[in-house]
């Protein structure tokens, strides 16, 4: 049995993949053109965007691996339905129960996998992008700088510009001053300058192009006078950029382990109901991965190519309406409508209990499809109700 494990997996683990790569490629391009607009209006490098797209790649996966996983099962067992294989395996003594175990084994893999991006890398990446995007929109320099009028409140330094243009990232007419703790002075004019942000990290730089620089002792008697072509002047420490806060003081910033140790004294800004809301909402969602298998494969048999069809659309809004319930169920859990251990677990056992139940149906018998079974039923009720007004219709 063997050869019949690989091949089941490997008519799995195509789409799965194909579907894993579609949806990260599709969700971060989409996130990619939102942040070309912040970043680059705030003269951010492209290399930013990249490490932002990096850190949210765990978050995309978390509903990727999933939807997924169904969608790859259910695939592969179309497939094998409308090429008659399932009818070859069938044959050989084989049931659905059988084919099943390499599906669970692979399912297992998943939710190991599930638990490790929701519960605990998650947290950290989706703390790290709004790091990013604090430091890029929470610039004392892009928010404090006016034309010609001379800034004082940012340390040391006093700063104005003659002109600004291109969303404030190019200057014209510079003068920066600064006086040093021991009485010692830096003036420094320019005729242009560009902001930017370093290619390696998140310094902020400004490049100045055409000027002078000019440092006076602490007793005025001596100065230093350069001239100058172009000259970096770092702005992160003379700016006092705001440090961003630390981690955990939002619930999804927090580990599964975190959260647990922290339910019975949440951090400032949070309650009980919305840790336990957090903790419960993702146990149930890592959980779920694991029962997938049994409601793709019997939503995947049918013996016509539109009934099969209809049988991934069904599974797919099956599995949508699954992730909407469960965010509602995490709302009324977070409002304290409901304890989350109520609103969270109910609807998961349900979806379990309909998976078993299809399951159950098509491996005792061969050939069911609950979706196909429910079409045929509703055309029976139709031909039921249109009978006795066939009859009264004159000849």
């Amino acid at each position: 049995m063997k050869t019949l494990d690989r091949y089941i997996l490997a008519k799995t683990m195509w789409p799965l993949t194909g579907c894993i790569a579609v949806a990260l490629i599709a969700l971060l391009l989409e996130r990619m053109v939102r942040l070309l607009d912040l970043v680059v209006n705030k003269g951010g490098p492209f290399f930013l965007i990249l490490k932002m797209l990096a850190n949210l790649i765990p978050h995309y996966l978390g509903i990727a691996i999933p939807a997924a996983f169904f969608v790859g099962v259910l695939v592969a067992v179309m497939r094998m339905s409308g090429d008659s294989e399932l009818d070859a395996i069938h044959a050989m003594g084989v049931g659905l129960r059988r084919m099943l175990m390499p599906l669970m084994a692979l399912a297992i893999l998943l939710t190991i996998c599930s638990a490790i991006v929701i519960g605990f890398l998650q947290p950290y990446t989706r703390y790290a992008y709004q790091a990013l995007v604090y430091s890029v929109t929470h610039t004392a320099w892009n928010t404090a700088l006016e034309r010609g009028t001379f800034f004082t409140g940012l340390g040391n330094m006093t700063i104005m510009v003659e002109g600004l243009s291109d969303g404030g990232r190019q200057l014209n007419g510079i003068f920066l001053y600064s006086q040093k703790s021991d009485g010692s002075t830096t003036t420094t004019t320019a005729e242009t300058g560009r902001l930017f942000r370093e290619r390696t990290g998140m310094d902020l730089i400004l490049r100045l192009h055409k000027g002078q620089w000019i440092q006076t002792t602490p007793d005025g008697r001596k100065a230093t006078v350069l001239t100058f072509d172009d000259f970096d002047l770092p702005l992160e420490e003379a700016l006092g950029t705001s440090v961003f806060r630390e981690r955990g003081q939002k619930e999804r910033e927090l580990t599964l382990t975190e959260l647990w140790e922290q339910r019975s004294s949440p951090p400032a800004g949070l309650t009980r109901g919305r840790m336990d809301a957090e903790i419960h909402s993702r146990l149930v969602r890592i959980a779920s991965v694991l029962f997938l298998p049994l409601l793709a494969m019997p939503l995947g048999i049918g013996s016509r190519r539109a009934r099969r069809a209809v049988g991934l659309v069904v599974g797919l809004i099956l599995l949508i309406f699954y992730h909407h319930l469960l965010q509602f169920a995490e709302s009324l859990a977070d409002n304290g409508v409901l304890p989350a251990a109520i609103a969270l677990w109910v609807p998961f056992f349900g979806f379990v209990a309909v998976s078993v139940w299809a399951f159950h149906m098509a491996a005792t018998r061969p050939g069911y499809n609950p979706v196909t079974a429910m079409i045929d039923r509703i055309g029976e009720a139709g031909e039921w109700i249109r009978r006795p007004f066939a009859q009264r219709a004159p000849a």
